[in-house]
């Protein structure tokens, strides 16, 4: 990021592949666990089969939810296509969507939460309320999966709106750039 014509602040949000793994069972876990939980609850039964469906569903979510992350950025932040790059990192196990280009936090925390809500707790909710043990199921997995998502907007709540926001190169998170004036 060119931050020569205006000073800024420089804060590393990040963490190891490792810490965000830990982190994604620290925030996703209990929100999956309370979907199920809440569809026991209310329908006094939940019955999850594990099936080649819910696997191929689990493969599909995962690329979605990287197609959603790409999504939030290019609308909330309106980046270009050609801003976003996909792959798979060794280290995290794990597909990613990566902005090349600044964006506003705000913008950044949307496409960060998106997928969480579209593939986790919508779904979730929709199960519950159906009394489909499996999109519960879906929602819950999805959840989970979105935990290290999850654990990023944690370390940015405190972030002012006037902030910038760079994808970390190497690793889960972000840079957050606060002008001077904000630091």
């Amino acid at each position: 990021m060119d931050t020569s014509q205006t000073a800024y602040q420089h804060l590393d949000r990040s963490v190891s592949f490792t810490q965000a793994n830990l982190g994604a069972l620290l925030f996703g876990l209990p929100l999956a666990l309370l979907l199920i939980f809440a569809h026991i609850l209310i329908h006094q039964s939940f019955l999850l089969i594990a099936s080649w469906e819910l696997l191929g569903a689990f493969v599909i979510g995962v690329v979605v939810h990287e197609g959603l992350h790409a999504a939030g950025w290019m609308i909330a932040g309106h980046l270009p296509l050609s801003a976003i790059t996909f792959g798979f990192s060794i280290k995290g196990l794990a597909p990613y969507a990566h902005a090349k280009q600044p964006l506003p936090i705000n913008a950044y925390r949307f496409g960060t939460a998106l997928p969480c809500v579209t593939l986790g707790i919508i779904p979730g909710l929709i199960g519950i309320i159906g009394n489909w043990p499996m999109v519960t199921g879906f929602g819950a997995i999805m959840t989970l999966a979105a935990g290290g998502d999850l654990l990023i907007l944690w370390m940015l709540r405190r972030d002012p709106a006037t902030a910038l926001v760079v994808d970390h190169p190497d690793r889960a998170g972000c840079e957050v750039w606060l002008p001077a004036s904000n630091s």
